[in-house]
């Protein structure tokens, strides 16, 4: 048999590449990992996560007249903060909606803030989905691999065999 053809039929590069695809496949795995711990901890209130839970205590009824004014702060201050969690994890607020208690250099204005985090939320987002796509190419081409291994090695076959009765019929032509 030629050896040009015994080296292409008994050659390992396909393998190699099926286990470079498998272990590409499993280093995204990580990464998804981190990404449902990322997308977990965002969704998890940081305000809730210091303070147990908000317990609002019992009023008891006053007989006496309530200042109107006073009423609503009391409501205010008893409302749940509706912030998404990102916003309080990453934001920081002015005190009292006034100026920074910090050198203002220091830190965006919070409408640049929120942008910014909104912006790069989005870009997180994408390279999540673009790792999804990634990892369904890579099954794609470990599957395609399979495929053309699966027909080498049927092709082999099938050389190797047809080798085999070339050799028994020149024995049994020069034994005659």
């Amino acid at each position: 048999m030629d050896r040009s053809t015994t080296h292409s039929f008994r050659s390992n590069m396909l393998e190699d590449l099926e286990r470079a695809t498998n272990g590409l496949i499993e280093g995204e795995a990580t990464m998804k990992r981190a990404f449902g711990r990322l997308w977990q901890v965002l969704s998890e209130d940081p305000d809730r996560q210091r303070s147990g839970e908000i317990v609002v205590p019992k009023r008891e009824e006053e007989d006496e007249e309530v200042d109107p004014e006073d009423e609503k702060e009391r409501r205010l201050a008893r409302a749940p903060n509706l912030t998404p969690p990102a916003q309080k994890l990453f934001l920081v607020p002015y005190a009292n909606g006034g100026p920074p208690v910090f050198e203002p250099s220091h830190f965006a204005h919070p409408d640049l803030q929120l942008e910014t985090l909104e912006k790069s939320l989005a870009t997180l987002r994408e390279l999540q989905d673009d790792g999804r796509e990634y990892v369904e190419r890579l099954e794609e081409i470990r599957e395609g691999l399979g495929d053309i291994q699966a027909q080498r090695d049927a092709v082999w076959k099938m050389v190797r065999t047809s080798a085999v009765k070339e050799l028994q019929n020149m024995a049994t032509g020069s034994a005659l």
